[in-house]
């Protein structure tokens, strides 16, 4: 017979870990009235725990309260329990008991106190022995830590355990706002794998507190039943493709990253068998696949780190704080370290560090991010000034040259479009060597297997030249046919095909490139003749297409009549007014993609206007007054020569053109030029 449970400490909850017995009901069919006649076999170490199992197991204890109080609550801190009932004997002289039943197979408000824990009242008279009986049934783990107090230390208890479950949720949303924040500022996709990360793990270690079933789903106590089987799997889920993207597994390793799909099926499986009501089966799938999916982080982290991946080394500590946590809980489990605080929550302290660990570990990436921006940054920075440095000695040249030549203004004026242009052509280098170097990779790249499949085509040919009047003509055409098969014929010349039609477009798109350059330049073309200036304007378009880069272009060009004009300088026109509105655009500080120039070409009855227009920083009324004056510029020192639309205005003048200028801070600019198509 068990000894009886003396209490007589009203200012801490007694955890009931002696003294205890149980029965192991296999048919789950067995009465109140059934049991109280079994022998029921003594627990020896810690609190009941009994694993994941089918049967239904009965608790019984002897309690004889010592002190003067006579109310008292039995507090079972397992929340996860699907249904829990409490047996108390109505008297000593009978069989007779009352009975209270709960568990998550109940709607959450049908308990009388209204708390994640089970709790029921109990009267104890002094010196009186009381056998009590629980009896249990969960698809869960049956861990049973029992507790007796007065309503004052079992509320104190329930509030010091919310007080450090608070703190956790408060850690756990804090840590998912910072991270939905830096998303939003960065759009990093690694943070919503992250934010889901933590949500799963925050519903999954306050479902083993009860908490979601008390305030998410109180109404739904089939979702509390299969939380645990649900969550954990995707937590686990969530781990490996956030390890996947915040780890860059598959740029380093492609078979590590298929291994995390694999393990992720597995999770898929648990939850599967678990729907199927197997659900000792599918808590041990997903325990195995944990063990195995532990290791496989840490030795993926590691492997990541030897790489030479600085951010791969919080992601290790903070994996490996949780699996202490992990490791820690369960081994209170298995009783081999005491049932306490720390023991009990140790999974959630593990796994609040570790949200902290790997938000520091974002932070890093962002950081390394930023750094790797500011070595762009400085690189770009040192290509400008050396470029300023060029342009500024062209500067004190050309003002060296206008000083001694003064006398001849039309002459140094046209040198002075010409400097202006070749200046224009040096900044386009960059842009049309990409331009050409593309199509030219393209020929280049279709070299050697052009010369494998001529090769192939030889071995064929000589083949052929074998056959004499001496050869048996059937073996030959045979070892032909054969030699046809080996070297795949019908496909080699599918491929010379594809090759050569690859080549003559890399060939056409060059050519197309020169065609433009050399339209831009019309160097034989300084006198004045009759030209379309479409021509040009495409020409020089297409040149600045790497300059120009996301910005907008809208091309409007109608048919034009051929107009007489000078065709190099009209394409200068156009390249430095364009330069202008690329700079105005940037200057404005909206995303290039945001930007728009138009060129618009319209034909009148003597004239053609040529439009183009930006939604650029726009300028003043003093700005426009001065624009066209030498040397006159917005940009800052070393950025520009003032010299643009000083040549842009001889030009029209030359032309006897007319400039109009629409222009408003903020929204953009507009040049309307009106060329006459006889220039006499």
């Amino acid at each position: 017979m068990a000894q009886v449970i003396l209490f007589d400490d009203l200012t801490e909850p007694k955890l009931l870990n002696s003294n205890l017995s149980y029965f192991q009901d296999t048919t789950s069919k067995m009465k109140i009235g059934q049991i109280v006649v079994r022998d029921f076999t003594p627990i020896t170490s810690g609190f009941p725990n009994f694993g994941i199992s089918n049967s239904t197991f009965w608790i019984k204890f002897t309690v004889k309260n010592t002190s003067e109080d006579s109310l008292f609550i039995l507090n079972l801190a397992a929340p996860t329990l699907d249904r829990v009932s409490l047996f108390i004997p109505i008297d000593i002289e009978s069989n007779n008991f009352s009975s209270v039943l709960l568990g998550e197979e109940l709607l959450f408000n049908q308990r009388a106190y209204l708390d994640p824990n089970y709790l029921f009242d109990i009267v104890l008279l002094k010196n009186v022995p009381k056998t009590i009986y629980f009896k249990i049934k969960s698809k869960e783990a049956i861990q049973l830590p029992i507790y007796l107090g007065t309503k004052n230390t079992i509320f104190n208890q329930l509030k010091k355990r919310d007080i450090l479950s608070g703190i956790y949720f408060g850690i756990m949303i804090a840590m998912i706002f910072y991270n939905l924040f830096v998303y939003f500022s960065v759009r990093d996709k690694s943070y919503i794998y992250y934010v889901v990360y933590i949500i799963l793990i925050l519903l999954t270690q306050t479902s083993l507190q009860g908490y979601p079933f008390q305030y998410l789903w109180p109404s739904f106590p089939e979702i509390a039943q299969y939380s645990l089987f649900i969550f954990p799997s995707l937590v686990g889920i969530a781990s490996l493709l956030f390890m996947n993207v915040f780890l860059h597994i598959k740029s380093f390793n492609v078979s590590l990253y298929r291994y995390s799909y694999v393990f992720s099926t597995v999770y898929i499986f648990s939850i599967i068998l678990a729907f199927f009501n197997q659900f000792k089966l599918s808590f041990l799938v997903m325990e195995f696949n944990a063990i195995c999916v532990s290791i496989f982080m840490l030795i993926t982290s590691i492997y990541i780190i030897r790489r030479g991946y600085y951010p791969a080394r919080y992601f290790l500590a903070a994996w490996s704080v949780f699996l202490i946590g992990v490791i820690i809980y369960i081994l209170k489990d298995l009783e081999i370290l005491p049932y306490n605080n720390l023991t009990r929550y140790t999974m959630q302290i593990g796994s609040g560090i570790e949200t902290v660990l790997l938000s520091f570990a974002l932070a890093a990436r962002i950081n390394i991010y930023k750094k790797e921006r500011l070595e762009a940054i400085a690189e770009k920075e040192r290509l400008v000034r050396e470029q300023n440095i060029v342009l500024e000695q062209q500067v004190v040249e050309r003002t060296k040259s206008l000083n001694e030549t003064l006398d001849n203004l039309k002459q140094t004026q046209s040198q002075l479009v010409e400097a202006e242009k070749m200046a224009s052509l040096g900044q386009l280098t960059a842009g049309i060597a990409h331009e050409v170097n593309n199509p030219i990779n393209f020929i280049t790249s279709n070299i050697y297997p052009l010369r494998e499949d001529i090769k192939d085509i030889k071995a064929i040919l000589n083949k052929y030249a074998e056959i004499n009047t001496s050869s048996n003509l059937t073996e030959k055409l045979e070892e032909i046919e054969h030699l046809k098969e080996e070297l795949q014929y019908d496909y080699l010349l599918n491929e010379l095909d594809g090759i050569i039609h690859g080549i003559e477009d890399g060939a056409m798109r060059t050519a197309e490139i020169v065609s433009g350059l050399r339209n831009f330049s019309r160097l034989d073309e300084s006198d004045l003749k009759l030209a379309d200036i479409n021509e040009g304007i495409n020409s020089t378009l297409l040149l600045l297409k790497s300059k120009i880069g996301d910005v907008k272009l809208i091309k409007k060009l109608e048919n034009l009549p051929q107009i007489e004009c000078y065709p190099g300088k009209i394409n200068q026109l156009v390249l430095n007014i364009v330069d202008n509105a690329i700079f105005a655009i940037k200057e404005k500080g909206i995303p290039l993609t945001e930007g728009e120039i138009e060129v618009k070409t319209v034909a009148k009855e003597n004239e053609v206007v040529l439009t183009i227009k930006d939604n650029g920083v726009g300028m003043n009324e003093q700005t426009k007054q001065k624009i066209f004056d030498p040397f006159f510029t917005t940009k800052d020192v070393g950025e520009g020569t003032g010299l643009g639309l000083s040549i842009v205005f001889g030009i029209i003048k030359k032309h006897n053109a007319t400039i109009e200028i629409t222009s408003e801070l903020g929204i953009g600019t507009e040049f309307k030029i009106s060329l006459p198509i006889n220039n006499k």
